[in-house]
Order: C-alpha cells, then sequence, then structure tokens
C-alpha cells in the first residue's frame, strides 16, 4: 500500500523531502501507535492517536494537526479508492475492507485565514538596527580575540542584510547566484545592484520553484555598498573559484540553510532579542516596512512574490506609529481644507437697463417698441419685444441693438452695464499638502516619525 501510495505521488511530481517522506514517516507512526493494519483501522484509532500527541506535546499546533489528518485522510482515500484494487484484495484475503476513518467530526474545522506562529512578527527598526550591530559587532570581536571566523562572520552579516533589504526566504537567499543580481535602468545610480532575480521561490505542488524580480528600493539603497564590499573585499577571500553562489563557505561551498539560521540565531543572541524571532521573521520586516514607506499594496505584493493580497497583508503587522501618522495626515489635510481661503475666480456678467431707458423717455408699454423698431427695418413680434424688454437678452443682433440705441437716443453703455462677479471655488484636498519631507539617513531608515 505505501509502495503504490508512493508511486501515485511522485506521478503528481511531489517532492520526496519535503512531501513524500513525511507523508509515510506519519503513516507509519499512526500503523505503529495502533498496532493495526490498515483495513482494521477506526475513527476512534485516529482519535486516540492525535489526543495522544497532545498530551505529550504541549506545542502541538492547530496546523500541525490539520495537517496530519489530511495526510491521514488522504492514505485512506487511496487505499478505499475502487480503481486501485485494494478493497477486494483486503476482502479477500482478510475478510475486512479498510474505510474512511477521517470525516467532519474528528477533523479540525479551518474557521481563520491564518494559523502560523503568533512569534513570526516583524522586528521593529531598533531591532533591525540592533540585529546589524551585532552582525557587524562580532566580526571585530573576533578579531580582538585573534580567533579565526571573522571572514564567515562578514559574510554572516552581509547576508542578512540582503535577507531583509529584498524580503526574501531563507531558501531564497542561499539560492543565490552571482548572475542573478541586475541593472535597473530606472535606476542606474546603483550599478549592477539594481534588481535581484530571485528563482528558487516557493513553488505550488507539483510544479517547479516560481521566480521574481525584487528591485532595490530608495529606503533600502544601503544594500549597494553592503553588496559591492562583500563582493570585491570579502568574497574573493574564500577562494571559489568558478563556483557561482553568492554565499559560499571556506570549502568552497554553497551556504546552507542551517548555515544561514546559525548566523541570525548569532546576531540575535548578540543583540539581546527575544527567541521567538527567526530568520522568517526578515521577511516580515522588509513587507512591513515598505507599507510604511508608503508604497502602493501591489507593489509591495509583487515584491514579495505573492500570489493574492491576502498573504501580504498576513505578512503585514505595522506599528501604532505608522497608523498615528496617516490619521495625522489625514486631519492635516482636512484642517486644511476647511481652513484654507478659498480661490476667487474672476467671472464676467451684465445688467439690461432697457425698461429703465424707456420709462425715462415715458414709454411704459412695450408694445410701443414694435412700431419704431419697425420703421428701423426690425420685425419684431409683439412677444419677442416683451421678452427683449423684460429679460436680459443671451444673443442680440447688432442691427436690433443699433436700433434700440438709436430709438432711446443712448450709447450702448447705457444700455448694457458690464459687470465683475467673484465666485469662490474650494481647493481640492490633495492640493492642502505638499510632499512629506525626506526620511533621515542612518545605517538603516525608517519612515518619518517611527
Amino acid at each position: 500500500m505505501l509502495e503504490g501510495w508512493t508511486r501515485q505521488q511522485r506521478t503528481r511530481f511531489l517532492k520526496w523531502d519535503g512531501t513524500i517522506k513525511p507523508r509515510l514517516s506519519l503513516v507509519r507512526r499512526f500503523a505503529e501507535f495502533s498496532n493495526q493494519y490498515p483495513w482494521q483501522w477506526e475513527p476512534a484509532e485516529v482519535e486516540a492517536f492525535i489526543d495522544h500527541l497532545r498530551a505529550t506535546n504541549t506545542n502541538f499546533a492547530v496546523s500541525t494537526g490539520r495537517n496530519y489528518q489530511n495526510h491521514l485522510r488522504m492514505f485512506c482515500d487511496f487505499i478505499t479508492d475502487p480503481r486501485y484494487g485494494w478493497l477486494a484484495i483486503c476482502h479477500e484475503r482478510f475478510g475486512q475492507v479498510p474505510v474512511q476513518i477521517l470525516h467532519e467530526w474528528n477533523t479540525v474545522t479551518h474557521v481563520t485565514d491564518y494559523e502560523g506562529d503568533p512569534s513570526r512578527r516583524p522586528l521593529t527598526y531598533d531591532e533591525i538596527q540592533a540585529l546589524f550591530d551585532a552582525a557587524d559587532g562580532r566580526v571585530e570581536e573576533i578579531r580582538k580575540l585573534g580567533r579565526k571566523g571573522a571572514l564567515t562572520a562578514m559574510r554572516d552579516s552581509a547576508m542578512l542584510k540582503s535577507y531583509y533589504a529584498y524580503g526574501m526566504r531563507r531558501r531564497e537567499g542561499i539560492g543565490l547566484d552571482l548572475p542573478d543580481f541586475r541593472r535597473n535602468p530606472k535606476a542606474p545610480q546603483y550599478g549592477r545592484h539594481g534588481a535581484v532575480f530571485v528563482r528558487w521561490r516557493k513553488s505550488s505542488k507539483g510544479s517547479p520553484p516560481k521566480r521574481r524580480t525584487v528591485f532595490t528600493v530608495p529606503e533600502m539603497d544601503w544594500i549597494v555598498d553592503v553588496l559591492d564590499h562583500y563582493l570585491a573585499e570579502v568574497r574573493p577571500r574564500f577562494d571559489p573559484g568558478k563556483h557561482p553562489a553568492l554565499w559560499v563557505t571556506e570549502r568552497r561551498g554553497r551556504v546552507s540553510r542551517r548555515s544561514a539560521n546559525d548566523a541570525f540565531v548569532a546576531a540575535r543572541n548578540a543583540a539581546g532579542l527575544p527567541e521567538e524571532l527567526k530568520l522568517h521573521c526578515l521577511r516580515h520586516s522588509n513587507i512591513t516596512h515598505l507599507v510604511e514607506f508608503d508604497y502602493p499594496e501591489k507593489f509591495v505584493q509583487d515584491q514579495a512574490g505573492h500570489d493574492y493580497a491576502s498573504t501580504t497583508a498576513i505578512y503585514t503587522g505595522v506599528s501604532d506609529e505608522y497608523r498615528n501618522r496617516l490619521l495625522q495626515k489625514k486631519l492635516t489635510q482636512r484642517h486644511a481644507e476647511l481652513w484654507e481661503e478659498p480661490e476667487v475666480i474672476k467671472k464676467m456678467g451684465y445688467r439690461w437697463h432697457l425698461r429703465r431707458l424707456m420709462a425715462e423717455r415715458e414709454m411704459f408699454q412695450t408694445s410701443d417698441l414694435v412700431p419704431l423698431l419697425a420703421e428701423r427695418g426690425i420685425t419684431l413680434s409683439r412677444e419677442q419685444v416683451f421678452r427683449l424688454v423684460t429679460q436680459p437678452p443671451q444673443r442680440l443682433s447688432m442691427d436690433t441693438f443699433a436700433a434700440l440705441c438709436d430709438i432711446l437716443g443712448c450709447q450702448p453703455g447705457d444700455l448694457v452695464e458690464i459687470q465683475v462677479t467673484n465666485e469662490e471655488i474650494r481647493k481640492t484636498a490633495g492640493e492642502a499638502i505638499g510632499p512629506l519631507p525626506a526620511v533621515r539617513r542612518t545605517s538603516i531608515r525608517r519612515p518619518e516619525g517611527l
């Protein structure tokens, strides 16, 4: 049964070390615990197994329990599938058939979007600075003691800084090769370190590793000097020859995942940071700090290599100072809206004095104008003349206008008075606040006010 299940998973191109091998180990552990064959398993056996794991391991996580249940469920699906024939074989040989022992009443219900370790939080800017200072300080300490390992400590310091600057996973960082760094034509000042091509991005089940390009951002451009120094003065001292790896060991090999973890732990302990912080927390820190530097959500998502924005949101843990800064910015904009002097726009208008001029000449009936206009070649109906007298005309022919001036014995300025009407228009909210001042330059950078 286990051999057949292994072949089935290999056919789906699942990975041996990360997927198939742990599943087989779990099935063997459960069989050893129950002391029964798969065709003898019952739901009570798996319930006792999970309960035993929880009782003997106080740190047994909900997500781990769900994974165990899913793996056992998949194995039971395989041996109870009629297409593989195990039901007929077991019934013929043992008089019993395997059944599905996991169902909705004895499995963990998925009710939240994130069930990861809550200790995986982003580091604050002070913690990042302390971590880097401790990593650099280890180099000086080793040199003072006259011990070996100063070169390795310098490599580890540069490696940790690159994990933070580019928000990489552990596997992504150690998998970098020298050609993976590329120029960015939009940022020529960064030279060959304008972007990094990550080739070992986390893969989906049954697929090869995904890829993404991570740009060097201005707030973390100090990584350019770090990498230039490492490539020019540190890496050649390892004598790597033609090895393409960016991070190499004293034995001319690629740095392992464990070595990357050990480098972080050594710097973390030297800085006096909490033990629950892991190397992956630097990735959380990069994503969070990009958000706090006011980069758009889509840009941060692409930098992190997440398929969904909801995944990026899980990694984001902005500080209260950042939220207060956003609130203060909104309040300032609103205050400027309310108290800003309105912008005045000059608008032209006019007043029509035809009725007043007629009254001054004892012409009180609008119909009095009809024959006078006809004498001057202007033919208008009584209704048209009434509207001309009682309402300011929007359009008026020059012949009619000249005839009215002749009838009333006035100048054009006496008939039409030009006026200026001032109209107040408030500015939009976006015009109230100018660009934020530049952030303070330090070994690492942080948004203003954080």
